[in-house]
């Protein structure tokens, strides 16, 4: 079913823990599930591709700017999947990988506002981001290394963001970057006390733009020198399914949500 547009200035109700409201040219989505960290399941990714659809379809809209509630911006895959069947596994990776290339490649500019800590798939849904703008307190952390992941689906928007090497080093090591270390490494585009302000300085510049067209052409210049292998998007989902089904993945999971360190 294709979402309807939203009337500017309303808010719409979505079937998930994601909030939308359309403000003249700009789509405020925002993650509104801090008891769960911001985490991502089947339907709070949905639930975001009906809010990037419908800020698509609005008259006027030219940007989609994602925030979150509560000091966790996103905490990544929720782990009530990894218990889950395969089926489901495919699911929710299938729909992930569409949301991000969805993100980087859709008509309207998309960008990040994270002042709090963001780990691991709640990076990559920042990465795909065409701007993200931190806050003094925003943190970022690849954690699938520790469970025993590879965080395939993010790993190419991650990359196009920070660069190979360092991507390759945020996956393996697990390490936290702060919001200094994330501007340094390109992972945010600004860092500030006031990353709405960023948001203002980016509406004004789109305002002065004549033609709306011509973003989604930049942005599809930009997909196009990126580029994905072939089949890449296959494989993601296979590795991931494999690994959540290794018994050390799921004890490991398991012991790190009883110990309280997993929502």
């Amino acid at each position: 079913m294709v979402p309807p547009a939203v009337t500017p200035g309303a808010r719409d109700p979505l079937p998930g823990p994601v909030d939308l409201r359309i403000e003249g040219a700009c789509a405020r989505l925002r993650l509104i599930a801090p008891e769960r960290r911001n985490a991502l399941d089947a339907a709070t990714v949905e639930a975001l591709h009906t809010a990037l659809r419908t800020a698509e379809r609005t008259p006027g809209c030219r940007a989609a700017v994602l925030s979150a509630s509560g000091p966790v911006f996103c905490s990544g895959l929720d782990p009530a999947v990894v218990t889950a069947d395969a089926a489901q596994w495919a699911t929710v990776g299938d729909r992930m990988w569409e949301l991000l290339t969805a993100l980087a490649t859709g008509p309207l500019v998309t960008a990040a506002v994270v002042t709090g800590r963001v780990t691991g798939g709640g990076v990559g849904l920042v990465s795909a981001c065409d701007l993200v703008f931190a806050g003094p307190y925003a943190s970022f952390r690849l954690t699938e290394a520790l469970l025993g992941l590879v965080p395939a689906t993010v790993l190419p928007f991650l990359t196009a963001r920070m660069g190979e090497r360092a991507a390759f080093r945020a996956a393996l090591l697990a390490e936290e970057i702060d919001s200094t270390a994330a501007g340094e490494l390109g992972l945010a585009d600004t860092v500030g006390d006031l990353p709405e302000q960023d948001v203002r300085r980016l509406l004004l510049a789109l305002r002065r733009a004549p033609r709306p067209g011509a973003v989604a052409e930049l942005k599809r210049c930009r997909d196009l020198l990126r580029g994905t292998p072939e089949g890449y998007p296959g494989y993601a989902r296979g590795l991931l399914a494999d690994s959540l089904a290794d018994p050390l993945v799921r004890a490991r999971v398991a012991a790190l949500r009883e110990e309280g360190l997993l929502p």
